[in-house]
């Protein structure tokens, strides 16, 4: 079948429908530019059907948790929050059958070990993360979510950044100076802050921080844990530019969409949880309201509290998900060897 058949063109019109859905899509149409990029993934769309193959995404994921105690409490390891969007993904991959049945073929990128020790991880962590993240894939989604390495993708496509690296921690450098005090900037703070390894600090006095954070710096008391973030927003700078400009994705998945779970021009964002979640599942921990559904809030949120209480899973310490209310919880499994 060719891929300008009318078949094909009203199918990827159904699917893209489906994709842009609020649902489904998490930023506005205008921040993603549709006129620009509606023609690049309608190609990859009609590429799939015209071979009856599943819709490709692919999204750069699930790192790790965040090293910050008042966003996961001492959680190291997926919980509920990554289990939400792995159903999530199922929830779309329906949606994406009832109109075109092969489904969906969803690709997660890890790039974790690239950014891990410009927070203060080291790689035996990111590691465990990931390990565990794929058991609950194969538990619950082993059919279609696949996971990737990108520094793997990237050496497998021969896409060497070293000979550029110095000159993008110049650039990163210039970008500090002469960019700090703009808004621009001072996003960049407080994201950057909200990733940084703070395990030592108390969640409470974490979570002041990041609440008194908005002018882009914090009381002279906390000036080493400035520094530390000033550290890391250039360091970032770097490695995300790594990841951007040396992107695998392309030649490993030409006929993927590539989407994003933050807002980027040019490219479709997906809630990874629910509607109106924002809160990405490894900046936070999972929990379930009242009526089952899922949330991603920040530990200090819901620990201690009377209505909400700690689901524990075989084998583990630290709180799987939390619960609000006493109705029994099945999470689909007992525990995960």
């Amino acid at each position: 079948m060719h891929a300008c058949t009318p078949i094909v063109d009203d199918l990827a019109e159904r699917i893209l429908a489906v994709l842009l859905s609020s649902a489904y899509r998490k930023n506005s149409l205008a921040a993603m530019q549709l006129s620009h990029c509606r023609p690049t993934i309608v190609s990859a769309l009609q590429r799939c059907i015209a071979k009856s193959a599943p819709i490709q995404i692919t999204v750069l994921a699930f790192p790790f948790k965040v090293p910050n105690p008042a966003k996961v409490g001492t959680r190291r390891l997926p919980d509920f929050a990554e289990l939400a969007a792995i159903r999530k993904c199922l929830k779309l991959r329906a949606a994406i059958q009832s109109v075109y049945p092969p489904g969906l073929e969803y690709h997660i990128l890890h790039d974790g070990p690239l950014i891990a020790d410009v927070f203060g991880i080291d790689a035996d962590e990111v590691s465990h993360y990931q390990s565990y993240f794929s058991k609950l894939v194969g538990k619950f989604a082993p059919d279609f979510i696949r996971c990737h390495d990108f520094g793997a993708l990237q050496r497998q496509k021969e896409l060497d950044p070293s000979k550029s690296v110095e000159q993008l921690k110049s650039t990163a450098q210039t970008w500090f100076c002469e960019r700090r005090g703009t808004s621009e900037w001072k996003n960049a703070f407080r994201r950057t802050l909200g990733m940084v390894n703070l395990r030592e600090i108390p969640a409470r006095s974490v979570a002041d921080l990041l609440r008194g954070a908005t002018d882009g710096q914090l009381p002279f008391s906390w000036r080493h844990v400035e520094d530390r973030v000033h550290t890391a927003m250039v360091q970032y700078y770097v490695a995300d530019a790594v990841i951007h400009q040396f992107d695998p994705r392309p030649s490993c998945f030409p006929d993927a969409i590539h989407a994003t779970t933050q807002e980027r021009q040019g490219r479709l964002a997906l809630w990874m949880v629910r509607r109106g979640q924002s809160l990405l599942p490894w900046h936070g921990v999972g929990c379930l309201d009242d009526r089952g559904r899922a949330h991603v809030f920040h530990a200090v949120a819901v620990q201690g509290r009377r209505d909400y209480r700690p689901i524990f899973i075989g084998g583990e310490t630290t709180p799987f998900a939390y619960s609000k209310g006493n109705k029994p919880v099945d999470l689909g499994f007992d525990w995960i060897q």
